[in-house]
């Protein structure tokens, strides 16, 4: 045994001895690469030989911008998740100070803004822009010059190639053309720059747009689709969803996946068979994760989209088109009982990096009827990283939650402990009436407690009632503090609490709930909703508290409509 015991001493000795210079190698490494491209011999490096004057293959961008936005472009004005920044001299400066805008800008999403405003002015807008941007940043940046973010350049300005550049002087051609063969080559040097998940995907696509419009640059195209091919299946998962889990990233993976097959097909290339199956397969669970709203729904870290942006998707993969019933799909349940719409999650965390994105909400749930969302989880926010981290929290969710912790323990480089066993979930329906019985231990290890959950919807779905079971394996027998929480959307109007038991909720379309439980005290608290945009929009939550004194404790609740 002390054998053993000094071998590991020593192999741990030796790991950690190893282990450290090499990351710090790695970082000079990183940190001397840096300082190589600030310096004026590379930016000659990358401008050396001769530049393209022409494209080989002309691609355009098929997504719908929204006309209001170019129009108050036009105006003055940017707007963009929910926040607006005035287009004035300070604008490039303010760009930079927010990863937000700073992403937004840089990457020219907005152009297609701009194309669905229309007219001259808006042409010689974004024209101007990237006349502007090219004067300011055309040198390497840190940040400006991300590989994923040269990636998205390079895909709009190729993409609106025929919008704001097609009939300009042959000296902003000049200056366009150079700077995106100097942006190519730079992602070309430094891709796949140690990325993953979809800023990897945005990269390639950015390389493997180059690689297609440029003559003589097929070597971007095999660089490009080499990773591409390698990601997809860490990615798209058997069932078609994305490997985050967010549904939200499934749509953006579905559209960089769908220019990619548009892109071969212009350039009269064949399709990677990969490409086409993952496409075909993330059509169906695209449409498996559109509410009745023709939104999202709110899991792990997405937002709800936009409907346009939804729909064209769906309509350019197969079989997508149908809308979706009731059904099962990597761990998520979908239910549809007459008007009333409900979906549960017991997806299994899945491998790292995308645990660092996952949120610790065994057996929460989602609720709506018609068109009006009740229950519904805190969502997302699409860059600040500490809205993120709260936002991962058991208690953002429609979830139970045992002495104020996530049931998962996140830890500090936001990765997921993996000491918990896959979620079992069953499912008992017919046409007026679904059960949907699930039981996870992730407060096993660290409380020594499991939690079963029972949603039943029947009614024509104007009866939703649970049933949560806590049960206690010994150890720790001391008072544990339990709360069952269920967001409402900011739509939702709350009376006021009746006898600590039941509340009176109304919906924007005019039906009125009745909410009770058993078993627990029933309070309103306030909350917050991140389901699209960057401001929290303040809202209220259901919650019922007690405390699990014994072996085990059961608390029912229902939400009926009156």
């Amino acid at each position: 045994m002390s054998a053993q015991i000094h071998h590991g001493q020593i192999q741990k000795t030796f790991s950690h001895s190893l282990v450290a210079p090499l990351s710090m190698l790695g970082e000079m490494k990183d940190r001397a690469g840096r300082v190589a491209c600030k310096t004026p011999f590379y930016h000659w490096l990358l401008s050396s030989g001769q530049s393209p004057d022409q494209l080989s293959v002309r691609l355009s961008d098929p997504w719908v911008g929204q006309a209001d936005l170019g129009r108050l472009m036009t105006q003055g004005v940017m707007r963009a998740h929910g926040a607006s920044l005035p287009i004035n001299h300070d604008f490039w400066r303010m760009s930079e100070e927010a990863p937000l805008w700073r992403d937004h800008i840089h990457g020219f999403c907005w152009l297609r803004d701009l194309r669905a405003a229309g007219g001259d002015a808006a042409r010689r807008m974004a024209r101007n822009f990237v006349d502007d941007w090219i004067t300011r940043y055309d040198r390497w940046d840190a940040g400006i010059w991300r590989a994923d973010l040269v990636g998205q350049r390079i895909t709009m300005w190729l993409s609106f190639f025929d919008f704001f550049c097609g009939s300009a002087d042959e000296a902003f051609q000049e200056k366009y053309f150079a700077s995106l063969n100097r942006q190519a080559r730079h992602l070309s040097r430094v891709f796949p720059a140690g990325l993953s998940g979809l800023p990897l995907l945005r990269a390639a696509r950015g390389l493997i747009y180059a690689g297609l419009s440029f003559p003589g640059r097929d070597a971007w195209i095999l660089q490009g689709f080499q990773s591409v091919l390698k990601e997809i299946p860490k990615q798209v998962t058997s069932d078609g969803l994305h490997a985050s889990g967010a549904p939200e990233n499934l749509l953006e993976c579905a559209k960089i996946l769908l220019d990619l097959r548009y892109a071969l097909n212009r350039a009269g290339l064949p399709i990677p068979s990969m490409l086409t199956t993952s496409i075909e397969k993330m059509g169906p669970a695209l449409r498996f994760f559109c509410y009745p709203d023709r939104k999202l729904g709110l899991y792990h870290g997405g937002q709800e989209g936009e409907i346009a942006e939804i729909d064209s998707v769906l309509s350019q993969i197969r079989g997508s088109k149908r809308p979706m019933k009731g059904s099962s799909l990597g761990g998520f349940e979908r239910v549809m009982v007459g008007r009333s719409f409900l979906m549960m999650d017991h997806s299994s965390c899945p491998d790292a990096p995308f645990d660092q994105v996952w949120h610790s909400a065994p057996l929460s749930f989602e609720f709506m009827y018609g068109r009006d969302r009740i229950f519904t989880h805190c969502g997302g926010h699409p860059a600040h990283q500490d809205w993120q981290q709260i936002l991962r929290h058991t208690a953002a969710h429609n979830a139970v939650v045992v002495n104020g912790r996530p049931v998962h323990d996140l830890r500090a480089d936001y990765s997921v402990a993996r000491d918990f066993a896959p979620i079992k979930c069953s499912r008992t329906e017919n046409r007026q009436a679904c059960l949907l019985e699930a039981t996870h231990d992730g407060y096993l290890s660290s409380m020594g407690i499991s939690h079963r959950r029972r949603l039943f919807l029947t009614d024509t779905g104007h009866d939703l009632r649970g049933e949560d079971t806590l049960m206690s394996s010994g150890g720790d027998m001391k008072s544990k503090e339990v709360a069952l929480r269920f967001h409402l959307h900011p739509k939702v109007q709350v009376s006021q609490v009746h006898q600590d038991q039941d509340v009176v909720l109304t919906v924007p379309s005019g039906s009125s709930w009745r909410f009770y439980g058993v078993g627990a005290k029933l309070g309103v608290e306030e909350s917050v909703y991140l389901g699209n945009g960057t401001r929290p929009v303040k809202t209220h939550q259901l919650v019922l508290k007690t405390a699990l004194d014994g072996e085990a404790l059961q608390v029912k609740w229902a939400l009926q409509r009156e």
